[in-house]
């Protein structure tokens, strides 16, 4: 599969926080370049906090391993998760997602389409090995059923255990513009 890259920056450098502060406040959060590159994203914030993000933002290589193919309508939000998965652990990882995890999340109603990804490198920003980006119809489809039910399972739950499992990173990112 083809290799991707996220990037994840300040609006422009230089910025004084005051100024970087209107800038979230008019759009909502951090700009964030999108998988494909072509298309901006924002990170949203519901606590109204300034995100942290490194001065010279951060920036990942990313190669697709998996993907549950095109979207059959335009996305309203993409979930990010991102794990900082032992190497020892990345098969597991790697199979719980593709035999379970994925098939229950894109059962819901409004999950459009999941794509996983292997980081390559990275520059800047957390360390992360792995990361999986979910296009949703709308943040509402994060109260689904369907997701409970996929957050809920034995083998999730034994996952959950591990150190490097509750320290993900996860945000939720809206198109700034179409």
């Amino acid at each position: 599969m083809a290799d991707a890259v996220f990037s994840r920056w300040p609006w422009a450098p230089g910025l004084t926080d005051r100024e970087a502060r209107a800038l979230f406040d008019a759009t909502g959060g951090w700009p964030l370049r999108s998988v494909e590159g072509e298309e901006e994203l924002a990170l949203l914030r519901h606590d109204g906090q300034l995100p942290a993000t490194p001065a010279g933002g951060a920036h990942y290589r990313l190669e697709q391993v998996s993907d549950t193919g095109p979207a059959s309508e335009p996305f309203g939000v993409i979930m990010l998760v991102a794990f900082n998965v032992p190497a020892d652990r990345a098969a597991e990882v790697d199979h719980w997602y593709d035999e379970e995890h994925i098939d229950l999340l894109m059962k819901a109603d409004g999950w459009l389409r999941a794509r996983r990804y292997r980081v390559q490198s990275h520059g800047g920003g957390p360390q992360w090995t792995s990361m999986a980006f979910h296009e949703l119809r709308d943040i509402s489809v994060m109260a689904s059923r369907e997701r409970a039910f996929a957050r809920s399972t034995a083998w999730r739950a034994e996952l959950e255990k591990e150190s490097w499992f509750p320290a993900a990173g996860r945000g939720v990112f809206r198109p700034l513009a179409r």
